[in-house]
């Protein structure tokens, strides 16, 4: 006896998630998107608000009189053009509003635009290696659905991360202005928090068309380097000839005309922006849907040696994982580093010949002398070259843990290579990628101090200090990966290097209590540029990079791979 199946139709109750649980993540791409953004989110709004917020409390307290205002106007009129290239075109700088955007404006979009490129180059090639974006692919949803919803999430996010820019804008200008000008419209706010995040979507939209074609690595770097390399061009093109010839290619020059909180708005070439990240959006929705999952174009490279293939062992094969990120992270740096060393002199000539500006600076940072390239330094690269090294950190943590998220290591362990060893070698290996890192900065320092006449040795070997603080980090990161599970890692030492970073910031400006400054360990590392090094310090942070591999290799001995 057979049964007729055909139209047999069994009622399949599939599963409804409620509109929170979709922003959560739950039965919808988009809202998975947005969950796998809500840490950058977090980062990103608390770093562009605060820095916003502070920026414009330091500018009403150091140039709180007309004629501090005025100096600070004329000076910024006679820089040098290496440095006005560095902070960009000076406008109304004089106001609280044009203020902040000449110093902060340019470091947002790159923040934004390195968040933007670690989002985007990895929410489709980065879950088609880990081999869990087939699941999506299996339901009703297109391949196009799931790209453009993957990118909505990104752009959701950004758009909240933005909106917490402009309201501290607005609120700088509101509670924070003493002298005539310094109000800043709302309208102004939303318009220069709109350029940023437009600037950084630009070069995640970069690294998003590529992704599908070349893989998640290749296109960081290309989005990397363009971004990077458009701001470096756009900054120097007066000083440097050929750099003119090809600065009206980068999304920097077309839109060095917008400063809205300076009063100057150019909204056609925002659109021209907006416009090009549709069209690199495109592009990466139809290379998605026209290629098959996982399969991208080989780029040929080097030949490396052995030792950084795997092939003596799990320390190398690490070590050899974490190189392309680690070179390209020293050779950031580095550039960073040179221009800002060869670059102190003629800021410190520009300081020199304002007696309120130096008097406003020496109240600011008592006790020390900032007509030294080592003073200067310390002044202008330290605070932000903490935040970097514990990107660097914290980017590094997340690669070693890769090999735990994306099961490799179920394979690893099935030879004679027990966990522990795992641990220990790959948190060495992130330890060996820090110090890679540090080198590459600190002979960039050191060159760049030596071309304008000043003591080399000293700043270059301050650098030490910023690798025991990343490596500090790192050991958080490593012992929180042990102990709880891989994914988290990466995501705790990117928390704790901004909570650092935003305790340092915010407690002097605030005169918070004293406490509340100790709480971050860059507080305790002395003066490291001016060769000033504190070594309780120091040793703090040589207990947490050690104590953290210890922690992290024991929890790895007691707890299930991938739980």
């Amino acid at each position: 006896m057979a049964a007729d199946v055909r139209h047999l139709h069994l009622p399949v109750p599939l599963p409804h998630a409620p509109t929170h649980g979709r922003f959560a993540g739950l039965g919808s791409v988009f809202g998975k998107s947005l969950r796998d953004n809500r840490v950058g989110m977090v980062a990103v709004a608390a770093i562009l608000g605060l820095m916003t917020i502070v920026g414009g409390y330091d500018m009403a307290n150091a140039y709180g009189t007309p004629i501090a205002r005025a100096e600070l106007g004329a000076m910024s009129e006679t820089l040098p053009p290496i440095i006005r290239g560095l902070y960009g075109n000076p406008v109304n700088v004089d106001t609280l509003g044009g203020f902040v955007a000449w110093h902060y404006a340019a470091y947002f979009a790159l923040f934004v635009g390195l968040w933007s490129i670690l989002a985007l180059s990895g929410t489709l090639a980065g879950e088609a290696r880990r081999g869990s974006l087939e699941f999506a692919l299996a339901t009703s949803h297109s391949r196009r659905s799931v790209a453009v919803q993957k990118v909505a999430g990104h752009v959701v996010a950004l758009a909240v991360a933005c909106g917490v820019l402009a309201a501290a804008a607005w609120f700088a200008g509101a509670a924070l202005g003493n002298l005539p000008g310094d109000s800043i419209d709302p309208g102004a706010a939303v318009s220069f928090a709109v350029a940023v995040g437009v600037r950084g979507l630009m070069a995640g939209a970069i690294a998003f068309a590529l992704a599908p074609l070349f893989g998640r690595g290749v296109a960081a770097g290309i989005a990397g380097a363009a971004m990077v390399g458009g701001y470096v061009v756009n900054s120097y093109r007066t000083v440097v000839p050929a750099f003119d010839t090809v600065s009206s290619l980068t999304w920097f020059s077309w839109t060095g005309d917008h400063i809205p909180l300076a009063g100057l708005y150019d909204w056609p070439a925002v659109g021209l922006v907006a416009l090009a990240c549709a069209l690199l959006v495109a592009v990466g929705v139809e290379a998605f849907a026209r290629r098959d999952v996982g399969i991208t174009i080989h780029v040929p490279t080097p030949r490396m040696p052995g030792l950084l293939l795997g092939t003596h062992g799990p320390l190398g094969r690490s070590l050899g994982d974490l190189l392309p990120s680690t070179l390209a992270w020293g050779i950031g740096l580095g550039v960073y580093g040179l221009v800002m060393a060869a670059s102190a002199r003629p800021v410190i000539e520009a300081f020199q010949s304002s007696p309120a500006m130096m008097q406003a600076l020496q109240e600011f940072v008592p006790g020390m002398d900032i007509t030294s390239v080592s003073g200067y330094l310390q002044l202008a690269f330290v605070d932000l070259g903490f935040v970097l090294v514990g990107l660097v950190a914290a980017t590094l943590v997340a690669f070693r843990s890769g090999d735990e998220t994306a099961g490799r290591l179920e394979m690893q362990i099935t030879t004679p290579l027990s966990r522990v060893r795992w641990a220990v070698a790959s948190g060495l290996a992130v330890g060996a990628g820090l110090a890679i890192v540090t080198a590459l900065l600190a002979v960039s320092i050191a060159a760049g101090t030596a071309w304008v006449g000043d003591d080399a040795v000293t700043p270059a070997l301050g650098t030490l200090v910023l690798a025991a603080y990343g490596a500090a980090l790192a050991g958080i990161g490593l012992a929180i990966g042990g102990l709880w599970r891989a994914s988290v890692a990466g995501p705790t030492v990117l928390v704790v290097t901004i909570g650092i970073f935003l305790i340092d910031l915010v407690a002097p400006a605030l005169r918070l209590p004293d406490w509340v400054a100790d709480l971050a360990i860059t507080s305790h590392l002395g003066r490291p540029m001016m060769g000033e090094w504190a070594w309780p310090g120091i040793a703090l942070c040589l207990i947490l990079a050690v104590g953290g591999l210890a922690v992290g290799a024991w929890g790895m001995a007691r707890r299930d791979v991938g739980t």
